[in-house]
């Protein structure tokens, strides 16, 4: 069986032509009003019935929050990512490039079935300073967003295999079937907007979901 490799990029690498996440809100990730768009990325989503659509970005995002909320008990309300995953038997691998291919910049992957992340620096560098965050800050929330899959392939299930499309449509015959990555990546969301939602109400902020966000990742 093939594993699955997660990663966290950038549609675009023109830097200068992308906003700031809402300074208001100190959060860099897309949050719930923008999951839709999120899902409009994926390659199958013309495959997908309208009046599903609404549903499953819920369902994805539900996960996601439920999941930040377990961390966050099991954690005692850990706030250091790097300590999290360490905790979980992970190891961080830092690569010091730019990790770039097409009109895509990678900030980070996780291969499911491995025991590593990777963070690339120079991405990183580049996101933290578009995002007006310190480099640890920026990739304590990239890790946060790679833990959420890192729990999918070992204790919550792929959230891209909850729902599937037929891959080819003849006539009346539908052959095969593929899950919707996005819905993945909208878990993951959730589960960083959340947590973070979560590391903040102590001291009187608001969780972001209501507030917009950046949609760069």
């Amino acid at each position: 069986m093939q594993n699955a490799k997660h990663t966290l990029a950038r549609k675009s690498v023109n830097l200068e032509a992308e906003s700031i996440f809402d300074s208001a809100s100190r959060f860099p990730f897309p949050t719930r009003e923008l999951a839709l768009k999120e899902l409009s990325w994926d390659r199958y989503v013309m495959r997908i019935p309208e009046e599903d659509k609404e549903h499953i970005v819920d369902l994805a995002w539900s996960k996601g929050e439920r999941a930040a909320h377990m961390v966050f008990e099991e954690s005692n309300g850990q706030s250091d990512f790097f300590q999290i995953c360490k905790d979980a038997g992970l190891t961080i691998i830092k690569k010091d490039i730019d990790c770039v291919y097409g009109n895509q910049r990678y900030f980070s992957d996780y291969v499911s079935g491995t025991k590593e992340i990777t963070l690339y620096e120079q991405s990183c560098v580049l996101w933290a300073k578009q995002n007006q965050l310190e480099l640890h800050d920026a990739q304590n929330l990239i890790l946060m967003h790679e833990f959420f899959h890192v729990l999918e392939t070992t204790r919550l299930g792929l959230t891209s295999k909850e729902y599937t499309v037929p891959l080819f449509t003849i006539g009346p015959f539908k052959l095969g079937k593929t899950g919707i990555h996005a819905l993945s990546e909208i878990a993951a969301h959730a589960f960083t907007n959340t947590y973070y939602g979560l590391l903040n109400s102590s001291s009187g902020l608001n969780s972001v979901s209501d507030t917009g966000g950046s949609n760069d990742l």
